[in-house]
């Protein structure tokens, strides 16, 4: 009987081991999939009984255990973005938003049903609260995947620093998203003493000797769906990196920590 239990013991140990082995290379596999930039089709939501279709330039990036994404939100008539952590578990994929267009965030997570389609994915949201107490019954999400490649620069980064010779901005903080041949930044700072935010995204197509052509898609500057720009990029090592390019005939250097 000793033995027999002993035996029944390491069976189901092994069979735990291997269980939970699974489960985290379905969970890394998914994660694989699901890295990438993807750009919104369309929004269905369904409100008291009500269903409506919206169309917006909306942006979405998954990249190493992070998202971000982005849009220019006109029922608020301000800009909606945010960024955090991003895990799958057990199929499900689990968002912690650390940041968003009005500063850190902590202590927040959201389970979303990820939906896998042949042009990208369907995001399933169930009983979304607004601020003004709203409540959606659902809200499903349609993304296409953008066409882009992998780059070293990828990830969620944190500025650091910032060295320019302009002495009218202060207070500067930025987040960017790289990933999927695509970026996404938000910005906020005090200009001659008054608070300014901003955000865009765009392309991000990298060419030789770490230099990177951003071109703008979306965002809240005038003129930015038409801007586009060299940046130069290094990576100092795994979590820190340093990007330079010139505004204003002024070179302005930034850098970055891996969130």
């Amino acid at each position: 009987m000793k033995i027999y239990f002993a035996a029944l013991v390491i069976a189901l140990v092994v069979a735990c081991s291997s269980d939970h082995q699974t489960k985290q290379l379905e969970n890394d596999q998914m994660q694989k999939i699901s890295d990438g930039a993807y750009l919104l089709s369309q929004v269905t939501i369904t409100e008291n009984g009500e269903t409506t279709v919206q169309l917006r330039d909306q942006i979405k990036i998954y990249t190493q255990g992070k998202f971000m994404f982005a849009f220019d939100n006109e029922s608020t008539g301000d800009m909606d973005v945010g960024a955090g952590n991003a895990t799958w578990v057990n199929g499900i994929m689990v968002e912690e938003p650390l940041v968003n267009h009005d500063g850190p965030l902590s202590g927040l997570s959201f389970d979303i049903t990820i939906e896998p389609t042949e042009a990208g994915f369907d995001q399933v949201l169930h009983g979304m609260k607004y601020d003004d107490g709203r409540v959606l019954e659902t809200m499903v999400e349609v993304w296409n995947r953008a066409s882009g490649e992998p780059s070293p620069y990828d990830g969620l980064w944190k500025l650091e620093t910032r060295h320019t010779d302009n002495p009218e901005l202060t207070n500067f903080t930025e987040t960017k998203m790289i990933g999927g041949g695509h970026f996404i930044i938000l910005q906020s700072a005090l200009f001659k003493g008054e608070k300014i935010r901003n955000f865009g995204f765009g392309t991000f197509v990298v060419k030789s000797g770490g230099r990177v052509l951003e071109s703008g898609m979306v965002g809240s500057w005038e003129g930015y769906s038409d801007w586009t720009t060299e940046v130069k990029f290094e990576m100092i090592d795994e979590n820190h990196m340093t990007q330079s390019f010139s505004f204003g005939g002024q070179l302005v250097t930034q850098n970055y920590v891996r969130m």
